[in-house]
């Protein structure tokens, strides 16, 4: 468990990180503003995408392994 919420946490991090810069600089582009929009989204989306990764990851890797576990038989 201990594993699963680190690994949730920084691949969360990231991924907000990065996708909330990239959707504020293709909506407003490089303004005055943009630094401080971009961590407005960020600290919006962190927590739902910790959220979101941490409830589904775990049903999503067991549908996985089902799927690659029928292709190998």
């Amino acid at each position: 468990m201990k594993i699963h919420f680190t690994f949730t946490a920084a691949f969360s991090f990231l991924m907000s990180f990065l996708l909330s810069a990239w959707v504020t600089y293709v909506n407003l582009g490089l303004s005055d503003t943009f630094f401080l929009s971009w961590m407005k989204a960020f600290a919006n989306a962190w927590p739902a995408a910790f959220v979101v990764a941490f409830t589904v990851a775990p049903p999503i890797r067991a549908l996985v392994l089902k799927l690659y576990s029928k292709e190998s038989v």
